[in-house]
């Protein structure tokens, strides 16, 4: 399990996810129906609690939460796009499952107010996004985080609802190096100002007094800004991240030169970058007005802005030559306590067949100078075989490797295909120089054009690099940035638990986002037919996250002032998610995103350890009958596992197709030979009783699976200290999954040391050992038990067959599993 000192909390939509009060809505012409108490239907405890629970009892070890709270983003053309709050409830109700009604509040927004933007749905009616979080639950949400003794992140967050759902760091404008440019960003930016809002401390929300439908950026930013402050502050308030787009876009002043400020320093012509320097001074102001004033000390209401990993350090603008640290001047800002980046850094080139180039150089010795003279024998100077699950490979990636001592001059990933060192496996393919493998090295003093170099970036001074004749030197006056003056966060890092996920953990896969992918090299297998899905790989993004986690303990730095090079204790994995786990996944049907979630960077459910049992079981398993066993003459059983599997084409022609549970259901087959009807045995009336009795395919019975049903020794996790519940599982190899009820538990083992006192057992679905007192550390916990499958017919008759006096065939009795 990995080490986890601190989580982003999603969905990020989701009018009441994030809520510690149950609700109900009601669309338009529907019933009301309630919004979040999945996990424990009926119960007044939230989904976001559960989860927050499990957080805890499978990582006590963290200690900050970053709440990801979304707006939404209509194209990708700033000046022609709006930043807008939404609701798929537009028009309806809200009422408190205890009683009384109450409002989605959003900046003086509610569920009736004229002028929402609506969320667009999918083909068969379906909204792709859930509504934006209602301020009262983000305010309830952070007291209750802050309440359980986490630091918290603040985080306004972009999706897109333009075609394709695009990634938002493409929001630009076209052609730049003009005022038209500027005027672009300005409209994005918007007009709204400190002075227009006033927090509502009685409904939980903060009053604007501009244009209900002002639907910009400032807005949000200055809204959310208010809204922490009347949740009585936070950590660390974020201005946004990755709007790569946006902070390159240049104003007509811009030159490869630039201008000088008063100071000497060099300046350029950066619009939207001016603006979030503006951004970061007005949320200052607005904590520091509200008595919240920040503290490096105890790290309390600091502020910062979150860059892509691709462009932290500068950009180069097509066809200029060059790269520009066109950031520095907002990192400078005495309203910025954080230079920051989502670090999704490629931790490894690892290829198919035996590995590459890294496997062939794997014991050779590593470059003792930088620039590193031969990229293509970069070697680790590892023992034993090479590996890609090797700790110490992927630590030595970290400060090395690619975008340290190399780069390709272009690696675009050309989606799933055949591999082309002919494995016979269909791979995501790289293109041009990747393919190959061929390597550029970078010449002497280009250091901040290796997005790992953290350690010379901090260190040093910066200036732009660009050609005037002799090559990407430094040209200049020094930017604004003062060496080792503040630290370095990433407010996100993480792997995709996809094949070979360290190649490239910045891609997903979505099939329904033009951004949908895997990282290069890795497997794709088959699913049904020609179909193909992305490899699960749970290990590799384990191992990563314990990997960084590791290295930075080991080998950050601190300044002759103190000051930390990275700061650790906002350093955030995507993602833990408010949907507890295993309700999210399995409800497909309730959450569009749940097919994402095998492949994805979620968290939740990647071990038995958080693998829940609902404090409220539903009606006990008794209330279904149970099949009966005949002895019969002769039988047999086939039994095949089924998943429901979506569909989504792609522009391009490929087809997409993602399994729609994380847990598969069963077709069952039970075949008779022969069933005996004479009085002594009675076969043939038992089963025939049984099946006329339960209705065919309309009632439910449990089964206790043929040659499966008997479990012995099953791991069910390993304590921890904490926890005191441990869930039944049952598992095929490596496969596990819960289960949904058992018939009996005839044994527990602490460690393979059989207990005869101090566990019970939970009643109701998906049942759970529960131990009086928590299993020490490390401690493994087993059972043996006798596990029911909940089944009904699929076939609405059954079809016996008198084969002589007395004995008869029934082939075939199809069952398939359900749900309670």
């Amino acid at each position: 399990m990995p080490t986890l000192t601190g989580v982003h909390l999603l969905p990020a939509t989701g009018e009441f996810t994030y809520d510690t009060i149950a609700f109900s809505g009601q669309r338009p012409g529907a019933s009301m129906a309630p919004l979040n108490t999945y996990y424990a239907p009926g119960g007044a405890k939230t989904d976001y609690s559960y989860a927050i629970d499990q957080l805890q009892a499978a990582h006590p070890e963290c200690a900050t939460v970053a709440v990801v709270c979304a707006w939404f983003c209509d194209g990708l053309t700033a000046g022609a796009c709006r930043i807008f709050p939404a609701t798929t409830y537009s028009g309806g109700a809200f009422e408190r499952t205890a009683g009384g009604t109450d409002h989605w509040r959003v900046s003086s927004l509610t569920e009736t107010s004229a002028g929402l933007v609506p969320i667009p749905t999918t083909a068969i009616g379906s909204y792709i996004y859930g509504g934006t979080p209602s301020d009262a639950s983000i305010v309830r949400c952070l007291g209750d985080l802050k309440a359980r003794g986490f630091r918290v992140v603040f985080y306004p967050f972009l999706l897109m609802t333009a075609t394709g759902l695009p990634w938002r760091g493409l929001i630009s404008y076209a052609p730049d190096n003009t005022s038209a440019a500027t005027a672009a960003v300005t409209a994005f930016l918007g007009a709204a100002a400190p002075s227009d809002f006033t927090p509502d401390l009685v409904n939980l929300t903060v009053a604007y007094s501009g244009s209900p439908t002002d639907y910009t950026y400032q807005r949000m930013i200055l809204h959310y800004a208010n809204l922490c402050v009347v949740a009585g502050g936070v950590n660390v308030f974020v201005l946004g991240s990755e709007l790569r787009g946006l902070e390159t876009v240049r104003g007509p002043a811009w030159t490869k030169a630039g201008t000088t400020d008063s100071s000497g320093y060099a300046v350029w012509d950066y619009p939207f970058v001016a603006g979030l320097t503006q951004l970061a001074a007005d949320v200052r102001s607005i904590f520091d007005t509200a008595g919240y004033t920040k503290s490096l000390s105890t790290l309390s209401n600091l502020v910062t802005y979150s860059a892509d990993w691709s462009d932290w350090m500068g950009y180069q603008h097509a066809g200029a030559n060059g790269q520009w640290p066109h950031l520095d001047s907002l990192y400078a800002s005495a309203n910025i306590d954080f230079v920051s980046f989502d670090n999704y850094l490629p931790l490894s080139d690892w290829t198919t067949a035996n590995g590459g180039l890294d496997a062939d150089y794997w014991q050779a010795d590593p470059p003792a100078t930088w620039p590193t003279p031969s990229p293509n024998t970069r070697g680790f100077g590892l023992s034993g075989a090479p590996n890609l699950y090797s700790a110490s490979y992927l630590q030595a990636n970290i400060e090395g490797g690619e975008k340290f001592d190399w780069y390709y001059n272009d690696g675009v990933n050309g989606g799933s295909g055949p591999d082309p060192n002919g494995s016979g496996l269909f791979v995501s393919v790289p293109q041009g120089d990747r393919a190959a493998q061929t390597r550029q090295t970078y010449t002497s003093g280009q250091q901040i054009l290796g997005n790992k170099q953290l350690r010379w970036w901090w260190s040093n001074l910066h200036y732009a690099l660009y050609d005037t004749g002799g090559g990407w030197i430094a040209q200049g006056p020094q930017t604004r940035w003062s060496p080792q003056s503040k630290p370095i966060l990433f407010l996100e890092y993480g792997v995709p638990a996809v094949d070979k996920g360290t190649n490239q953990p910045n891609v997903f896969f979505a099939s329904n986002s033009i951004e949908s992918g895997t990282p290069y090299w890795s497997i794709w297998d088959p699913a049904s037919g020609d179909a193909l899905e992305p490899r699960r790989d749970d290990t590799i993004s384990e191992l990563a996250l314990n990997t960084i986690y590791a290295y930075w303990q080991s080998n950050n730095a601190t300044s002759s002032l103190g000051v930390t090079m990275i700061e650790w204790a906002f350093c955030c994995a995507w993602n833990w998610d408010a949907r507890p786990f295993p309700t999210f996944p399995l409800l497909s049907d309730v959450w569009a995103d749940a097919s994402n979630w095998s492949a994805g960077n979620w968290l939740n459910g990647r071990g038995p350890a958080t693998l829940p049992v609902a404090p409220s079981p539903p009606p006990t398993p008794s209330l279904y009958p149970t099949f009966p066993v005949v002895p019969t003459i002769g039988w047999s059983t086939r039994i095949r596992p089924r998943f429901a599997t979506g569909v989504a084409p792609h522009v391009a022609g490929r087809e997409s197709r993602r399994p729609g549970r994380a847990l598969s259901f069963y077709d069952i087959e039970l075949n008779y030979e022969l069933l005996r009807s004479d009085a002594a045995h009675a076969e043939l009336q038992t089963l025939a009783g049984f099946l006329c009795e339960n209705a065919g395919a309309a009632d439910a019975f449990w089964l206790p699976p043929p040659g499966l049903a008997t479990v012995a020794g099953q791991p069910l996790g390993l304590g921890d200290g904490v926890t005191t519940n441990f869930p039944l599982l049952w598992s095929f190899s490596t496969y596990v999954e819960p289960v949904q009820a058992t018939s009996g538990v005839t044994a527990v083992y602490l460690n393979g040391a059989p207990q005869s006192s101090g566990w019970s057992v939970s009643t109701g679905y998906f049942p759970a050992i529960q131990f009086a007192s928590a299993p020490a550390p490390g401690t493994t916990v087993s059972a043996d038990f006798t596990t029911l499958w909940l089944c009904r017919m699929s076939d609405d008759y059954a079809d016996f067959e008198n084969f002589m006096t007395l004995f008869w065939s029934f082939r075939t009795v199809k069952l398939q599993t359900t749900r309670p």
